[in-house]
């Protein structure tokens, strides 16, 4: 944006600008769980969680308490899917994304 002052009197005129720049600030982000979902299995059993986010350009990571952070596979048009072996059941896991949206659920 650009501002324009002018003053004028009997003396004469005097005009002077500021050129003043606004940043956008920072894109935010919200997830939505469709699933959070563990399954037993032979010696093991897997959780499965998919979420969606309303921004593309972000990345989801889904974690537990027993779980490294690992970043989901993405499904296209913002869905995201984890398939984690692991055992016993999570009681629950967080998922968060590269803008810093998260959000904790339990596992059914």
């Amino acid at each position: 944006m650009v501002f324009t002052l002018t003053v004028s009197n009997d003396a004469g005129k005097s005009s002077d600008q500021v050129v003043i720049n606004i940043n956008p600030g920072p894109t935010v982000d919200s997830i939505t769980i469709e699933e959070a979902s563990w399954k037993s299995g032979k010696g093991s059993g897997t959780l499965t969680v998919i979420a969606s986010t309303n921004v593309a350009s972000s990345q989801l990571f889904a974690t537990d308490p027993d779980v490294d952070t690992i970043a989901m596979t993405s499904l296209g048009s913002g869905r995201f899917q984890a398939l984690v072996s692991i055992r016993p059941s999570p009681v629950l896991v967080t998922i968060t994304s590269s803008l810093g949206a998260s959000v904790t659920v339990p596992v059914s």
